[in-house]
């Protein structure tokens, strides 16, 4: 999915909602850690590897169904405690301790989560209470109690009656953007945002002339440049559409679909401020968008295109709504 457009990563918001945005989600930029651990209290497995580098799990037999979720700390990190609100950039690991098998890993994926603590529940939410940063925490539990489901999860190889191990590396605390006033699109004049440049009838950039950097805490502008007639886009639905985003003042978009291949998402899998600033507008429309930092990337950006508490600018084309 194109960069300026993924959801950033809140993998972990809740036991029910885990699965939908374990792949293809955004990362955080982790520091390494340094601490290793063998987890001999684990019955069932050895867990080595240096927190925040590495996770090495060697299966010693089949995992037993606990009565109760247990979480234990494997190695305790030398940082702070992990406050109630915080955001943190943490490896995450889940094993089937049933089939022995990986059913996801941070670090086979390469790059770190940033979750905030204050969104999570359940067996995940014991993984952060109480801890430090730099620990390595697991949880033993079942299927059921982690994902809030009777019925397994076969994108992950998970069986409804599967017992897991849940492996946290809680690395560090992410820095998070100021909260926007509110969470609504504001319909403005188009005299407020930036205009529209256009090459062979296409978007192809923004002209920053007479626009002021707006606050970091100005909600979602919105301005209809013109008004489809179709369907009435809604917050669940799957959309089909052709973007342009830029930075403020940018000589170049980040990012574009007009001379590519129009893009096709749940709007729930993208950035916040995308589900915000088209729910409610009628399919053909093309609509320019400011979003703030805090429903786009944050105070950590994304890749080298988008720095940290960058807000963005997008046009978009709405081809297509498709609702569940």
């Amino acid at each position: 999915m194109p960069v300026g457009l993924r959801r950033p990563a809140t993998v972990l918001l809740s036991a029910v909602v885990i699965l939908p945005f374990l792949a293809g989600c955004g990362s955080s930029s982790a520091k390494k850690g340094s601490g290793t651990t063998t987890a001999g209290h684990l019955d069932a497995a050895s867990i080595t590897g240096a927190v925040g580098e590495k996770i090495e799990v060697t299966w010693r037999k089949k995992l037993t169904t606990p009565a109760s979720a247990k979480v234990t700390t494997l190695v305790k990190g030398k940082g702070a405690k992990i406050a109630t609100g915080d955001t943190v950039s943490a490896y995450l690991w889940i094993g089937d301790g049933t089939t022995k098998k990986v059913a996801y890993s941070d670090y086979t994926n390469g790059s770190a989560e940033s979750i905030p603590t204050a969104q999570l529940s359940g067996v995940v939410a014991k993984l952060f209470e109480n801890a430090t940063y730099g620990s390595r925490v697991a949880a033993v539990t079942t299927a059921t109690d982690l994902l809030g489901s009777s019925s397994g999860n076969s994108d992950l190889g998970i069986g409804a009656s599967d017992n897991l191990v849940v492996v946290a590396d809680l690395v560090k605390k992410v820095a998070t953007s100021p909260t926007p006033s509110d969470d609504q699109a504001h319909d403005v004049p188009a005299s407020q945002l930036p205009k529209v440049v256009s090459t062979k009838g296409k978007p192809s950039g923004l002209s920053w002339t007479g626009i002021a950097k707006p606050s970091l805490t100005t909600p979602v502008q919105r301005v209809v440049l013109k008004k489809g007639t179709g369907a009435v886009v809604k917050a669940t639905d799957t959309v089909t559409v052709n973007y342009l985003g830029e930075t403020y003042q940018a000589t170049t978009p980040f990012d574009q679909s007009y001379t590519k291949t129009a893009l096709t998402s749940s709007l729930s899998n993208l950035i916040q401020g995308w589900k915000i600033g088209l729910s409610g507008v009628k399919v053909g429309s093309r609509v320019l968008l400011q979003i703030p930092p805090g429903y786009g990337y944050g105070a950590e950006g994304s890749g080298s295109t988008i720095p940290g508490n960058a807000t963005l600018w997008f046009v978009i084309d709405v081809v297509k709504a498709t609702s569940k």
